[in-house]
Order: structure tokens, then sequence, then C-alpha cells
């Protein structure tokens, strides 16, 4: 009763053009087709020994981009149901990596995340990988925060990035094969670096899935 009254007086929308859909927090099939649309990415030549794939779900644009700055910037958990969906784009490459695998979230310096309240990789990744039995581990810490790195060159992003991850106390990632996961790939240098940490630790392989990428 009361999801038809919302219904009714609060029709759903698709969070990216406004039209209406039949489930609410869903994209109408239009902006699903040109948004959602799984791609493997290119990863960075410093980290080809590091990282065996990364996929990204999404196109980092329109309705994704306000959804993901609205979590993250303005703290508004009402798009993480817009964001939910599009891991179901995820299936496929998933399906394709072996098993057991351990998730690892990148992590947030610990003022941005006192900040915050939240990690929003988490947010985003959690229901979904407890759906299939993949735990979510806190393996790696950020040590302190970073620059934007999308305007610098390779050598400025590894300079920026040095010492910026490391293992938490306790971890062990030895043997373990590992899925990092990211809300957003700009340069791929930040997934590298944690990858990098994870490998030196003695995880076996490495893979990545992000929500969305500028890349196409």
């Amino acid at each position: 009763m009361f999801s038809a009254l919302l219904n009714l007086f609060f029709p759903s929308r698709c969070p990216n053009c406004s039209a209406y859909v039949e489930d609410r927090g869903t994209f109408c099939a239009v902006c699903e087709r040109r948004l959602i649309h799984v791609h493997d990415l290119a990863c960075p030549q410093e980290f080809l020994s590091d990282l065996d794939g990364i996929w990204a779900f999404a196109h980092y644009r329109e309705g994704v981009r306000n959804l993901l700055r609205a979590l993250k910037y303005q703290r508004k958990k009402s798009a993480l149901p817009a964001l939910h969906t599009i891991l179901a784009a995820g299936e496929v490459p998933l399906a394709q990596l072996p098993h057991p695998l351990t998730a690892v979230a990148v992590p947030l310096a610990p003022e941005r995340l006192r900040t915050r309240g939240f990690n929003q990789v988490e947010e985003i990744f959690a229901p979904w990988l407890a759906a299939h039995d993949i735990t979510l581990a806190p393996l790696l810490v950020r040590t302190r925060e970073t620059a934007p790195l999308y305007a610098r060159t390779r050598a400025e992003r590894r300079q920026e990035l040095r010492g910026a991850f490391a293992m938490a106390e306790s971890a062990h990632a030895a043997g373990k094969d590992i899925l990092l996961v990211d809300d957003i790939m700009t340069t791929g240098a930040t997934l590298g670096t944690c990858a990098r940490t994870l490998k030196r630790a003695g995880a076996h392989h490495i893979y990545a899935f992000v929500l969305a990428s500028e890349h196409l």
C-alpha cells in the first residue's frame, strides 16, 4: 500500500534523464544502453606485473557522475540504490575470475574517512559482494591524503603516491586472489599502487573492478 502511494505521488524516474521507470532507482532503457557497459580497461604500463585485469561497469559521465558526486561530496546515501543497479553489469567478468576471492576496497585517508563518515566504495560494493559470498577485507590502509592525479605526469603520480598505501596491521595477503574495488578510475595509478602493495605482501592474482571510468 505504501509503495503504491509512493509511486502515485512520487513516480519512479530515471536518475539520468528523469523519464518514468518501472522500478525505483533504475535507469531507463535508453540511458542504460548509453551509460552502463562493462569494458575491459588497459592496465597502466608500470603496473602490468601487478594487475591481472581491470573492468569498469559504467561510463563516468552524466547521471553516473552526478550520483557518485552526490554520495561522495554531499553524503547523499539516497544515491546508492541507483549505483547498486549498475553492479549487475559485473556478473559476466566476475564469473571469469577464480574463486575464492578476497575483495579489498581502496581505502580513504583517516581524516577523509572521519569527515565523510563512510568509505563510498564499501557502501557501493559491500551488498553485491556479500550476495556472491565474497569477503570484503580491510587489508590496506591509506597513510595520508593525496592530491588529484589526473593532470600529473607519470613521474609526478608515482611521487605523489609513494608511501600512500600500506598493509593494515596483522593483514595477510600471501597466496590470496584479490579483487580490488573502487568507485572511479582515471589514470589507474591509485589502483596500480594498491595492487603493488598487495603483490609485495604475497598476493597471487590481483584483479580490479571499478564502478565507472572515463576511459571508453
